[in-house]
């Protein structure tokens, strides 16, 4: 069974939001519900849970990726649609943290175990954003963070046990949201190259 892309419910929901980027970014990434969420549980009271167990403040948790839009940006997934077992990707904000796991992740980056990760990793420093799915063991966070990934899961009922927690760890709210605007602008561009018009 083919997957069914997303794009063209993201390229609805970009012209109804005056196809801007940032607004986008602004009213899909950073407010309201996330499209996957289960009506039963309130989304803020979960950011909160999240936010305490990993140690940061509430504001500086957001979820993203195709939990948050029902969809992926990615074009490498082709915006596949969110569905049981589909990632949760947890934006985590935290300069202080940022800069522990950027002073940690030097040290490691020399180690062998990361030898084909080396520009990946760097890419992403540069981006001011760590993905934490391969270092995440090693840093002197991370065993706390792993640990709370299944209570996580399992807050949310059982259409998401097959769910995989990813952190990615930002900076500052603007490098989140930086990140956040480039997907935007690669899965807009692929929707007018693709010409996906809604309606």
């Amino acid at each position: 069974m083919a997957e069914i892309s997303g794009l063209p419910a993201f390229w609805e929901e970009f012209c109804s939001l005056g196809q801007e980027v940032d607004y986008f970014v602004t009213a899909r990434l950073f407010d309201g519900i996330p499209a996957a969420w289960p009506h039963e549980l309130n989304y803020i009271r979960w950011r909160h849970l999240v936010a305490t167990e990993l140690g940061v403040d509430p504001m500086a948790v957001q979820l993203v990726g195709s939990a948050r839009l029902g969809y992926s940006l990615n074009p490498g997934k082709n915006f596949r649609r969110f569905r049981e077992g589909s990632d949760l990707d947890i934006a985590v904000i935290s300069p202080e943290l940022f800069d522990q796991a950027w002073s940690e992740l030097r040290e490691m980056i020399e180690d062998e175990f990361f030898e084909n990760k080396k520009n990946y990793l760097r890419k992403l420093v540069f981006e001011e954003c760590i993905a934490l799915d391969i270092m995440l063991p090693r840093l002197s966070f991370g065993e706390r963070w792993s640990r709370s990934k299944d209570s996580f899961i399992q807050d949310l009922g059982e259409n998401f046990l097959n769910c995989e927690v990813n952190y990615r760890l930002y900076r500052s709210h603007k490098s989140l949201r930086n990140y956040q605007a480039k997907s935007v602008r690669i899965a807009r561009d692929r929707a007018v190259e693709e010409g996906v018009h809604h309606g």
